[in-house]
Order: structure tokens, then C-alpha cells, then sequence
């Protein structure tokens, strides 16, 4: 996972070594019953065979194949995993969430030293645009994530260093493990806190209430009510966090005037136009190659150059999935977002807990799944944890 963070263009390399080292690894234990990893692995995978099955029913455009490559960690990870003599320790858990929080750290301090002399040098780009919209173009452009993702990131690191106390102990020496654990969240934080990513931010409250009162109702109670006084209180008197809800909530549909256009009403439209094709294809939906001519088309009705011209995606994880794969896609999703939750005993594993909820927010607005950095890392956390459940599990029985 710090490849992920760190070395996004070496990431399917890594994966390549992974996934040879487990498939080592299953010729070196014959014996070894893969049953136990069998059936969340299937259902893992069912989403990249949809996706399979669309794509040779498409007409085999780029759109298409795209579409199937960027999915393939749907089919890579579960495979993975089932080829794996064993499921993941809690001990093996750790290292990777630490390494993971190490990607993190490291990213958002070489961002740190590349913005403080682009901003004090007077940048153009932080004093002819919006702080908040200069800062997140600026993280895209120097990291080459999207500031919605980078939030993701950064805001699933800061919940494991606070609940996760196994983590947040790893490094053995006591000065230099907190001086780490006070900079990692203090950074992070403020980075999080500058990109605004609204359904992340929002994600992590529910997420953390969530958690809370799975352990503790009324301390959970009393997260939610404090996350969302400080959330209105930032709302009402920090501008730059303000101005972006604010922005959201008094957002109407674009018009033709170009005036009328800011990123929460190209949603409003983006939004409704996905509703209205899959109104009209919500059984099999358009086809992988058709998403995005449907969407134009739907597009080029209000007469606006800025939505018209830039081909934005549905900007919705389950919209998108219902836009190529209509109903099925959308369902197999919905499963594996579930899934363990059959077991009511899966709510317990806060780590689990939260980051099912956190994803399942930040996927109503953004096409996560649609970029490489975004469904890998998806698919990694949820098949790590599962098999960290299922490993737990087997514990207690014994």
C-alpha cells in the first residue's frame, strides 16, 4: 500500500511480484484446502466477470477495454488471496496499515515542502484562483492523485493511528513513536482539512460515529453530535471550508449562462442526466463503450460549453455501475459492500466497520473504481480485512 501512495506508476508491478509470490506460494502447499477463502473470493470476483461478460458484448472500443483492464484488481486480489496457504494475522494486518500510514506521512510531507515556496513565492496559481481550488489543483499536479482520493488516503490513515493502539505501537522507541504518531495526524488532518473533500469529511464522521456506537451508543451518540457542531461551526466561520458546503447546498442546475457554473452544479447536472439514462436502460444498462456518448448526448441539451465539452463520468460509483452494467453490476456491488455483514458479529471489527462505511459515502460522489490508484486500493483494504475476519473468526473457534 505504500507503493500505492507513493509509487503510483509502479503499483501494477508490485502487484505482478504479489501475485506471483502467492501463486509460489500454493505450489509449495499441495495439500492445502483453499475452501475457506473460496466463497468471498468468487464474490469479489463476480464484479470483474460482469465486467468481462460486458466487454464481449461490447463492440471492443477503447472505452471498453479500458473499462476491463482498470477492473482486472477485481479478479487479481481475490485470486491472490485464494491461491494464499493462510488467511492474514492481525499481527500481518498491522504491519501493512503501518505501512500504509508510513506511505501517507511521506507523501504529505513532500507535498508540504513543495507547496510552502510555491505559496510564499507568490504563485500564480494561489493568487489569480481560490485558496481552496489552487491547494487541490496544486496536490493533484504534484502527487498525480485527485484531491478526493488523496483525502481517502489520508483520512483512512488518520482513523487507524486513533483507534488502532496495535499500529500506533510498532515503533519500539517511545520518543520517536510519538513525535510520528503527533506529526502523522497533525499533517494529515491539515491536509484534509485544505482539499475539502466534502463527501470524504462527511464519510469519516458517519464512519467514526458508526464505529463508536457499535462499542458504546452514547459515546457514539456524542461523537456524531461534536463531529457536526464542529463540522457547522467550520462551515460558518472558515471560509474555505464553508464556501465549499455552502457551494453544494445552494448549487441549481448549469444554464446556458457560463457564469452559472461552479463544481457543485455540474454535479446537480451530471447527476440528473445519469438518472435519466438509467431510467430509460436500468435492466442491462448501456453498454461499456456507450457510457459516456449517452452522457454527452444528455450533456449537449443545456447548452452550456463547460458541461458539454469536458466528458465528465457520472460522478456516482453505483450510478456508474448501473450505466454500464444496469442491474446486475449494481447489485453484485451492493454484495460486496455487504459482505461480512451476514454475520452480525462482523460490526465488531471497527477497522472493517469503518472503512465500509466510509468507502460506501465517498462512492456516491465520485467514480473511485474508475481510476487505477482508486479500485486498487478498494479492492486491497476489502479483501485484506475480510481475510483478517475470517482468520479472527477461526481464532475464537479454537
Amino acid at each position: 500500500m505504500m507503493a500505492l501512495v507513493l509509487f503510483r506508476k509502479a503499483t501494477p508491478y508490485f502487484i505482478g511480484l504479489w501475485f506471483l509470490s502467492a501463486v509460489y506460494e500454493s505450489f509449495q502447499n499441495k495439500d492445502y484446502s483453499f475452501h475457506s477463502n473460496l466463497k468471498w473470493s468468487l464474490l469479489i470476483a463476480s464484479l470483474f466477470f460482469l465486467y468481462l461478460m460486458g466487454f464481449l458484448f461490447s463492440d471492443f472500443t477503447r472505452d471498453a477495454s479500458k473499462a476491463l483492464e482498470i477492473k482486472a484488481s477485481f479478479l487479481i486480489f481475490p485470486l491472490g488471496f485464494f491461491l494464499r496457504r493462510k488467511s492474514i494475522s492481525t499481527k500481518d494486518i498491522y504491519y501493512i496499515l503501518f505501512a500504509f500510514q508510513v506511505g501517507c506521512f511521506l507523501s504529505a510531507t513532500y507535498l508540504f515542502s513543495r507547496f510552502l515556496p510555491e505559496y510564499f513565492s507568490h504563485s500564480p496559481l494561489f493568487t489569480d484562483n481560490g485558496f481552496t481550488y489552487a491547494f487541490r489543483t496544486f496536490g493533484e499536479k504534484t502527487l498525480g492523485v485527485h484531491a478526493t482520493y488523496l483525502s481517502i488516503f489520508y483520512l483512512l490513515s488518520i482513523f487507524i493511528q486513533l483507534k488502532i493502539k496495535e499500529v500506533r505501537e510498532i515503533v519500539k522507541n517511545k520518543k520517536i513513536a510519538q513525535v510520528f504518531n503527533l506529526a502523522h495526524v497533525l499533517i494529515l488532518s491539515i491536509f484534509s482539512l485544505l482539499l475539502v473533500a466534502r463527501a470524504p469529511l462527511l464519510a469519516f464522521l458517519v464512519g467514526f460515529a458508526a464505529v463508536e456506537m457499535i462499542q458504546n451508543w452514547k459515546r457514539g451518540l456524542s461523537v456524531l453530535i461534536a463531529g457536526i457542531v464542529l463540522l457547522v461551526v467550520a462551515v460558518l466561520f472558515v471560509p474555505s471550508i464553508g464556501n465549499r458546503f455552502k457551494e453544494a447546498i445552494n448549487s441549481t442546475e448549469v444554464t446556458e449562462n457560463a457564469q452559472s457554473v461552479n463544481s457543485s452544479s455540474l454535479r446537480k447536472s451530471i447527476f440528473n442526466c445519469s438518472k435519466k439514462v438509467i431510467s430509460e436502460n436500468w435492466v442491462m444498462g448501456v453498454g461499456l463503450d456507450n457510457i459516456q456518448n449517452e452522457l454527452n448526448e444528455c450533456y449537449d441539451s443545456y447548452n452550456n460549453t463547460e458541461l458539454s465539452t469536458s466528458f465528465y463520468n457520472s460522478h456516482n460509483q453505483y450510478f456508474d455501475l448501473m450505466l454500464g452494467l444496469g442491474i446486475l453490476g449494481l447489485i453484485s456491488f451492493l454484495m460486496i459492500q455487504i459482505f461480512p455483514f451476514n454475520n452480525p458479529k462482523a460490526l465488531t471489527f471497527s477497522l472493517l466497520l469503518f472503512f465500509k462505511v466510509f468507502m460506501a459515502i465517498c462512492f456516491l460522489t465520485e467514480n473511485i473504481l474508475n481510476r487505477q490508484h482508486g479500485v486498487v486500493f478498494f479492492v486491497f483494504f476489502n479483501c485484506i480485512l475480510i481475510s483478517n475476519y475470517l482468520w479472527q473468526k477461526k481464532q475464537d473457534k479454537t
